[in-house]
């Protein structure tokens, strides 16, 4: 098959690889539309949080084509979205060792789901493309992903880490489960209330869905970037109020909307009351410490390329809690993913106003290459 091949910072080679092999689990997908997400843009970038010679892509959807003899629910034809987190296989865990006995067995030294030692992946030193091992990866994150003409979806189950398309979703809306899903399982990590205020900074794809979701929660939602462009998207979306960062300062015109806070530094800042800080900016993250109120807390979303300064004295006397996306839910993952395909299929969540270019795989390095121009893209997807 066709597939784009990561290898390096500004360096994806359009290759024919083997097709995937499923065993009596899994299923295969030919993929139609697979999103450029803001972590693969890091890898692009800076060749951060991927391996070289894997392909990437995670926000994928497609058409059932192969299923496995074990696999119910899902037959041939079905529109489907996999999820990369959905389900882990940990069957191969001791149930004994530090990770297990504190719940966590997807990192279980001894689970078994190690390379072999013996392809000729593992003899190149490239032990994670090892089948053996892929298998037990993430989709996009070092198991081969969706920039490609199929994927294959391991240990499938319908519910849990495969996702039916309800029929008024494209192939194109439906490859924003993830993103959306991960507003969604956000934004109640900040456990909001109705009589809130709520920031959001940087406005890519993730902060323009956390933003829709965060609309639904808080009486007024601020946003912050610095692309005219998105601030006017999000306008058009339900946000409250814009601030282009480029042209006047978002922490001296958050604290006129909100007044000035007080904590035991004293009197500064302003009064938000959550913020989501979708930006991976060093000095937006600096801001947004100074915006929250006393009590107040940050969900950490966007990931970032360089080491952050911050005053840890302040943000303890802010008493303010700094939350990582990485943390567990506020409820199991499968229903995250399925409350959030409902704000899709409902119109709550509206992701195809966001699809600012769409690309042919052969194109995957111009893709990637306008997916950086914040001022032309918003989100980009790519129709292998």
């Amino acid at each position: 098959m066709k597939a784009a091949v990561f290898y390096g910072a500004k360096d994806f080679r359009i290759e024919n690889i083997e097709d995937p092999k499923i065993e009596p689990t899994d299923i295969l997908i030919k993929v139609k539309a697979a999103g450029i997400c803001g972590s693969d843009l890091h890898s692009y970038k800076e060749g951060l949080f991927s391996r070289p010679g894997f392909v990437m892509g995670h926000e994928v959807a497609g058409e059932v084509v192969e299923v496995g003899k074990k696999v119910k629910g899902i037959k041939v034809g079905d529109r489907v979205s996999p999820m990369m987190y959905g389900l882990f296989d940990t069957s191969g865990a001791c149930g004994k060792c530090f990770w297990c006995l504190r719940g966590q067995p997807q990192w279980c030294p001894t689970g078994g789901h190690r390379p072999c030692g013996e392809c000729g992946y593992c003899k190149s030193g490239k032990w994670w493309m090892c089948d053996k091992n892929q298998r037990h990866m993430l989709m996009g994150y070092s198991r081969n992903g969706g920039y490609a003409e199929y994927a294959y979806v391991p240990y499938a189950v319908l519910g849990q880490n495969v996702f039916k398309i309800p029929e008024n979703l494209s192939y194109d809306e439906a490859s924003f489960l993830d993103p959306v899903t991960g507003a969604y399982k956000w934004v109640n990590q900040g456990e909001p209330k109705s009589w809130e205020t709520g920031v959001v900074t940087g406005l890519g794809t993730i902060g323009l869905t956390v933003m829709q979701v965060l609309k639904l929660y808080v009486s007024k939602v601020i946003v912050s970037d610095v692309s005219e462009k998105r601030l006017k998207l999000a306008q058009e979306l339900g946000a409250d109020v814009v601030i282009n960062a480029a042209k006047e300062d978002p922490l001296k015109k958050v604290i006129e909307l909100t007044g000035t806070g007080r904590s035991f530094s004293g009197k500064g800042g302003g009064c938000v009351d959550l913020v989501m800080e979708c930006s991976g900016v060093p000095v937006v993250l600096q801001q947004a410490v100074e915006m929250t109120r006393t009590g107040g807390r940050i969900v950490l979303v966007g990931l970032f390329e360089k080491d952050v300064p911050l005053d840890i004295n302040h943000i303890i006397h802010k008493q303010l809690s700094l939350i990582s996306s990485f943390s567990p839910g506020k409820q199991p993952a499968s229903k995250d993913i399925k409350d959030a395909l409902k704000l899709m299929a409902d119109g709550k969540v509206k992701v195809k106003p966001l699809i600012s270019h769409e690309f042919p795989l052969d194109q995957t390095m111009e893709a990637f290459e306008i997916q950086t121009k914040a001022d032309q893209s918003v989100k980009v997807i790519i129709k292998p």
